[in-house]
């Protein structure tokens, strides 16, 4: 739930930092045998190219108040629960969507001790 959160909130900081008039986010769900996608899309600033390798990265922020620890600590999230969160923006001003994958089952952590 707190990964959601902060893709809704980025997107509103997105759209509030854009300008625009027609502000838009939009939330879309799939699902297939495996798990769920949900996508968080916005009409927002959009991300330069330059930065969508390193937007999950720990400490990077495009915010003057942003600590850069958000999307970080939601991609790990993600990946420990065995599911991913992916970013696609065709550039400034042109929105973005992340975009949580989710298994049904949560992945089994190596660490785990079998049991007899």
């Amino acid at each position: 739930m707190q990964i959601l959160i902060n893709l809704v909130r980025n997107a509103k900081y997105a759209c509030d930092e854009s300008g625009r008039t027609d502000k838009q986010i939009t939330m879309r769900t799939t699902s297939d045998d495996r798990g769920v996608k949900i996508a968080i899309s916005d009409n927002g600033v959009g991300i330069p190219a330059e930065n969508l390798t390193r937007i999950f990265n720990h400490g990077f922020t495009t915010r003057k108040d942003g600590h850069g620890f958000g999307l970080h600590s939601g991609a790990l999230a993600a990946r420990e629960l065995g599911g991913a969160l992916t970013v696609q923006s065709d550039g400034p001003g042109r929105g973005a969507t992340f975009v949580l994958e989710l298994p049904y089952k949560p992945a089994t952590p190596a660490h785990e001790d079998a049991v007899d």
